[in-house]
């Protein structure tokens, strides 16, 4: 039987493993730091969705203060329900096989080892940088809603401290 795969480059091999080999653990760092600017917003967003308790009982509660307050707590709301979305567990993808490396590969070369380990990478890099992306659009949402939340937040203590009633 014929193989027709092409043979493997060895220096190809080593360079592409040596380049590779730490990529996960790099994605598992940009996920982390999405995550913490996440929890940063998050709290930012606590603070100032509390602003409110301060000014509200002397406000002088109108419509477009009540307006204001509303939407305030309704970004709050839907920024707070992104955090979720972004911070709720997920399944990482590392490509180190230490439990199975010994039980699958002690009988092959170092060759097919690497190229197994670079295949194995590889997947695992394409299936983190797919979480990274979702990770980053829900960052962008909470971002938005959080910039929502502080317009709407002025707004209510601004039009409830100069405008009264008719």
């Amino acid at each position: 039987m014929e193989n027709n795969e092409p043979e493997i480059n060895r220096e190809s091999l080593d360079f592409i493993f040596e380049y590779t080999r730490n990529a996960p653990e790099l994605q598992l760092k940009d996920v982390e730091a999405l995550d913490n600017k996440v929890i940063q917003i998050l709290s930012v967003a606590s603070v100032i969705i509390g602003l409110i308790g301060f000014v509200i009982g002397k406000a002088n509660i109108n419509v477009l203060s009540l307006i204001a307050l509303l939407i305030a707590l309704l970004a709050y709301i839907v920024l707070a329900i992104f955090a979720f979305i972004h911070l709720k567990s997920t399944n990482f993808r590392r490509s180190g096989q230490a439990d199975t490396l010994w039980d699958e590969f002690w009988s092959d070369d170092v060759k097919s080892i690497k190229h197994s380990l670079v295949a194995d990478i590889s997947k695992a890099y394409a299936f983190n940088k797919t979480l990274i992306n979702k990770k980053a659009r829900t960052l962008l949402c909470v971002v938005i809603f959080a910039a929502v939340e502080v317009v709407a937040v002025g707004s209510f203590i601004i039009l409830s401290a100069f405008f009264t009633c008719p």
